[in-house]
């Protein structure tokens, strides 16, 4: 019985740590864990062109994230008075 306490207890020891170590390297911008989300830049952006000229078949791909973005910017400007 006190070997399956300790057991557990080391478990749970070991996941706060490495969930320590992880919120350490995300203040450094090494990974995304659990505080901060994954920004989208232009590297993305250029790189789905890119597959666009190789690929044409995934324009429709492109044009709906652009229409999913316009939709979002349309719903966060604030209602004219």
């Amino acid at each position: 019985m006190l070997a399956a306490a300790l057991w557990i207890g080391g478990v749970v020891v070991t996941l706060f740590m490495i969930d320590r170590l992880a919120l350490w390297a995300e203040e450094r911008g090494w990974i995304y864990w659990r505080r901060k989300k994954a920004q989208t830049g232009a590297m993305s952006s250029m790189l789905m062109e890119m597959n666009v000229i190789t690929n044409p078949s995934a324009q429709h791909v492109i044009e709906a994230k652009d229409a999913k973005k316009l939709e979002e910017r349309e719903n966060d400007d604030p209602p004219h008075a």
